[in-house]
């Protein structure tokens, strides 16, 4: 079973993780024999990106070990791989007494000397001396977080979840495993910490039998979005026309230190369409950005490493994707994609994933939900799949309200990166949209975000071959896993 690692920097890096999480779920990122060790680190505790990531590898987890493919359906792709997850919250030591710059600054000089505190403030203004970048990160400056976070590393503060995930890492490598680190390069834990965890991993791992067959690469993205001026004399404000120049410093840096990081692959991810985020929000909580197809690349970048054996002389390599976005070909004007315009064929298992999510959202839920309480009059696939798992478990898990929490966000995903007519025509096909299945109305009223409205015509004869496992076998989660997975197999092509 071949066990990869993976390790998410920052808040573009929590939504690249969010987004290998839906991947995954759909069986874009690999099978059952896979899995997926995830780190995930960020010196915002509170960022709204970060906090989606951390829900979503959530929800992944249970809907995994609440709803088991079996029967016929052992080998469903529909949440195949296992995923493992650490958090490393990225804390300022105590010696660093209020999370300021100077503070930091001051505890990582060798002596008290005068002649360093100059040196200093000839690097750093008075504002990155004095910031406080506990509360709200590196504000897309890696010149502090960089020297910041190879000190907490080389003096090993704080960092229980990483080492936890480093232990597992030598237990788990295998002469097919890889190491990737994901984070954009115009940031500042991304930028920062891609080139500072290689080096700590190579270290790390430098005593393992298996540690020269462990190879590691990189998903780097370029910049591919921006968001309003901040308003005020607020210090240190992130202003999105700066992320070029980092970018093409990192770049820079990349080049140069090819040989010293060691990395096998180099993926870089990026648009000629400058998203538009909106207001602009330094961090915490209301850093929340909406989905782009961006961090699907990235995430198909992974797919794509994972899944590509390395050649025996096989030496570091560079892989450059631009998400080109809709409009004319010279000049795309919307950064939303048809099923040609990615880097790998998803058509199959995202529209897939795409038709469960509509039939689920559209009327199994309100079936579930209006029926739960009944014995009588109900139709025999809930009654045996559904109903026991509702008595016995779902008041303790809550699973079918998650997998619609599943279901809504992998739609809003959808709407945000695939154009309308992929969504209202090749995603659902001729079967689904013109026969007793599922109504076009409805499909057409969920692509434009809409509730979907309570479908009257399901085919829910799609069951009357499943039937509830029995004797010793018979466990209600494993009933509740064929319906979930009846229903995917379904939605096939």
């Amino acid at each position: 079973m071949p066990n990869h690692f993976l390790v998410f920097l920052g808040g573009t890096g929590a939504k690249c993780a969010e987004a290998l999480v839906q991947l995954a779920a759909a069986g874009a990122a690999g099978g059952a024999d896979l899995t997926y060790h995830i780190l995930t680190v960020d010196v915002d505790a509170t960022n709204g990106n970060r906090k989606r990531a951390l829900e979503a590898i959530g929800r992944y987890q249970m809907l995994r070990e609440q709803f088991p493919a079996s029967d016929q359906f052992v080998g469903s792709s529909l949440f195949a791989p296992r995923i493992t997850h650490y958090d490393w919250h990225v804390q300022m030591p105590d010696v660093f007494a209020f999370s300021a710059g100077v503070d930091c600054l001051n505890a990582m000089r060798t002596q008290n000397n005068p002649d360093e505190l100059d040196l200093m403030r000839l690097l750093y203004s008075d504002d990155e001396m004095g910031f406080n970048f506990a509360r709200e990160g590196f504000h897309a400056i890696p010149a502090i977080g960089a020297p910041v976070l190879q000190y907490i590393l080389r003096e090993g503060l704080g960092m229980e979840p990483l080492e936890a995930f480093v232990s597992v890492m030598r237990a788990e490598v295998g002469a097919q495993s890889h190491l990737i680190l994901i984070g954009s390069i115009f940031g500042g834990t991304g930028a920062c910490g891609v080139p500072a965890l290689m080096r700590y991993f190579t270290d790390q791992m430098s005593s393992v039998a298996l540690a020269g067959r462990l190879h590691t690469h990189a998903v780097l993205l370029l910049p591919y979005y921006h968001f309003a001026d901040p308003s005020g004399e607020e210090p240190l404000a992130v202003h999105a026309r700066r992320f070029y120049n980092n970018a093409r410093g990192a770049l820079a840096f990349y080049r140069d230190m090819e040989k010293e990081l060691g990395y096998k692959r180099l993926y870089l991810i990026g648009s000629p369409v400058d998203y538009n985020m909106g207001a602009y929000h330094p961090g915490m909580e209301n850093q929340q950005n909406p989905p782009t197809p961006v961090e699907w690349e990235s995430a198909l970048a992974i797919a794509h490493c994972v899944s590509t054996p390395i050649e025996a002389n096989e030496g570091a390599r560079q892989y450059i994707h631009s998400v080109r976005g809709a409009g004319p070909a010279g000049a795309p004007t919307s950064l939303k994609l048809a099923w040609r315009d990615f880097s790998l064929p998803v058509a199959a298992p995202v529209g897939t994933m795409m038709r469960f999510c509509a039939a689920y959202l559209g009327y199994y839920r309100q079936y579930i939900a209006k029926n739960r309480q009944r014995q009588t009059g109900v139709k025999p696939f809930f009654k045996e799949l559904i109903l026991p798992y509702l008595e016995l478990i779902e008041h303790e898990t809550q699973a079918f309200l998650v997998l619609e929490e599943f279901c809504q966000r992998f739609w809003e995903w959808a709407r945000e990166s695939m154009t309308h007519e992929i969504l209202e025509q090749a995603c659902f096909t001729e079967r689904v949209t013109n026969t007793q299945g599922y109504p076009y109305r409805a499909l057409n009223q969920l692509t434009q975000g809409v509730s979907a409205p309570r479908w009257t015509a399901v085919e829910d004869a799609i069951f009357d071959g499943i039937k509830p496992l029995k004797g010793e076998d018979e466990r209600v989660e494993y009933n509740a896993g064929l319906f979930v997975h009846g229903l995917y197999a379904h939605c096939a092509p």
